[in-house]
């Protein structure tokens, strides 16, 4: 135990210590650079990043205006030993909720490449790419070698160091490199990477640049991102096994085609005048907590968020980080109160907000209502928060204040537009006009892409055609949100929208409540016990008996009597002995 306490005490102090050595901030219009080493050399590192960056904006189309980048560069390797997440990087891009960190061993010219290395990967991932690690690696190295020509960019010079490796190394079947995953040995191994490296290079290089391959390599790209197998989507793009391709690139190698290509653009420039300036010690800890936190150090990052928090009680950013590592560690309680804590102290931040206000949802409508007008009140065009706000407010029974909500939405995307008309349906359909509701749901009804929204559709438009005037409209759907699992209750028996078969249904005892991956209630019938999944909480439909509230806690339940409505699970769920739709308490 000692020795585990002490090990604990070695990870706060370790990167609380960092913090005490000479750190500098530098920033430009796109960048901010926190450092301990030279201002000169990190002033050279910070115009080298700007005009690349404006080479990506004119080539790549990458993102326009965003969130400055942050530059974290050590000036030994003593300093960046602790930060390092594997025993060969000298640099790499981590990603965190509210930035971009590229983080890197030291500054200076030679670091240029690695440098904009990781700056790819920040463009890649901007774009939306997901790509397996010979791609992401192989594009990286790629533009490393990005250098200025006059009003040309020379891109797909040669990597001396890897281009001998591949002619005297022993290669590699390409297969084993295409199929490489992030946690392959390929990818992690110091003996190993070097292959994956050097022929995803060598192979990006032939499919990016040669005249035979590079028309249908945004077509490989695209697809590969979309989740096609790399080898699947390479021989369908190029019409040949990749048995063919890697026979053509190792041709390509010893071949004159293996060179840079000329590419028009300009790199712009930023003033020579960039002020150093001492970095604040808060900000520096912070970032370097920031920086250390990954999946193998996450209860060392918890310990040094909790001592930032002793350190400055007032600040909101360490409560928000923690908020996010529990959230990873479903530590759903926990995550919840950080949040709370970090609204509590002032802190607006859009991601926040969005995120508190979804967690809140399923716990205390009231308080997300809030979060999501402070989230409106900063971006009145974001179209999700709007649709999540009117989404609970119907879940709480305020028809008119979601319609409210809703009015200003003047145009919308064909991916939202199925999203929008169902919630205008249902608004309308239970504030009484069900000339509006008609409409909507026949808009909805017309795009629709899958079969579940176009019977939903027909299905208020079935309510309607069978409703007496004046008859009392149907309690709308709750809507499903993205964040944490949560359990939508009634608090009276809802006149729902049916189909025209019912569902079947099983009378028992409800024994236990099972929380995990998935949510699933365990009864007790005369058959013995069954399983039943709730597949998308937002859709469960809690009544409680004389239209109490029912709030349902995780683990064994007190044996009470239910009648459960289901659809059956289908072959595919072994195990599962039906989805649950409904609940009712005391029948």
């Amino acid at each position: 135990m000692r020795r585990r306490i002490a090990w604990a005490c070695g990870c706060i102090c370790l990167n609380l210590m960092a913090a005490d050595s000479h750190w500098v901030r530098i920033e430009t219009p796109n960048f901010e650079m926190y450092t301990t080493a030279g201002a000169r050399s990190a002033r050279d590192t910070l115009h080298y990043f700007e005009q690349v960056r404006s080479f990506f904006e004119q080539v790549a189309q990458s993102s326009g205006k965003s969130d400055r980048v942050r530059i974290v560069a050590f000036n030994s390797a003593k300093e960046y030993e602790p930060y390092r997440p594997n025993e060969f990087a000298v640099a790499y891009y981590h990603p965190t909720g509210d930035h971009d960190y590229i983080v890197m061993s030291h500054t200076g010219e030679e670091t240029f490449p690695t440098a904009i290395h990781e700056y790819v990967h920040l463009v890649v991932r901007h774009a939306g790419y997901k790509f397996p690690p010979w791609l992401n690696e192989g594009l990286a190295e790629l533009y490393s070698t990005i250098k200025p020509r006059g009003n040309d960019i020379l891109v797909g010079t040669l990597i001396a160091g890897r281009y001998q490796a591949l002619l005297q190394d022993k290669w590699v079947p390409l297969a084993a490199i295409l199929d490489a995953g992030p946690d392959s040995p390929y990818y992690n191994e110091k003996n190993k990477a070097g292959s994956l490296y050097n022929e995803g290079w060598a192979l990006v290089h032939m499919l990016a640049l040669s005249s035979e391959y590079r028309a249908k390599f945004p077509q490989v790209m695209t697809s590969i991102s979309a989740g096609t197998r790399s080898d699947d989507a390479i021989a369908k793009a190029y019409g040949k096994p990749i048995s063919a391709i890697e026979m053509e690139l190792r041709a390509y190698l010893h071949g004159a085609k293996f060179q840079g290509v000329l590419i028009p653009a300009k790199l712009e420039k930023v003033g020579d005048e960039l002020n150093a300036a001492p970095a604040d010690e808060y900000q520096v800890k912070l970032l370097l907590a920031e920086v250390g936190d990954r999946p193998s150090q996450e209860e060392a990052t918890r310990r040094t968020y909790e001592a930032l928090i002793g350190l400055y009680p007032d600040r909101t950013e360490p409560y928000i980080d923690l908020a996010y590592l529990d959230w990873r560690q479903k530590r759903v309680d926990q995550a919840r109160q950080h949040f709370a804590k970090a609204f509590e102290l002032g802190d607006r931040g859009p991601r926040m907000l969005w995120d508190y206000g979804r967690m809140q949802e399923s716990t205390d409508a009231a308080k997300a209502t809030q979060v999501f007008r402070e989230l409106l009140a900063q971006e009145p065009n974001r179209l999700e928060a709007r649709m999540e706000l009117a989404s609970l407010q119907l879940r709480s029974h305020a028809a008119k204040d979601a319609l409210e909500t809703l009015a200003p939405v003047k145009t919308v995307t064909p991916q939202d537009a199925p999203r929008l008309l169902r919630l205008l349906a249902y608004a309308n359909l239970d504030a009484g006009d069900r000339v509006k509701a008609r409409a909507s749901a026949e808009q909805w009804k017309k795009i629709a892409s899958k079969p579940e929204e176009h019977d939903q559709a027909d299905q208020i438009l079935q309510f309607i055609e069978r409703s007496r005037p004046g008859a009392a409209a149907a309690a709308p759907q709750l809507e499903r949100s993205d964040g944490p699992p949560m359990l939508a209750r009634r608090d009276a028996p809802p006149e729902a929208v049916r189909p025209v078969a019912r569902r079947p249904s099983l009378t028992g005892k409800f024994v236990e409540f099972v929380c995990g991956d998935d949510l699933s209630v365990v009864m007790e019938t005369a058959e013995g016990k069954k399983l039943f999944l709730i597949e998308d909480p937002s859709q469960l439909l809690v009544n409680g008996d004389s239209g109490a509230t029912r709030d349902l806690a995780c683990g064994p339940q007190k044996a009470v009597q239910i009648r459960i409505e289901y659809d059956p699970a289908g072959p595919n769920r072994p195990g599962i002995d039906g989805l649950l739709r409904v609940i009712h308490f005391g029948q």
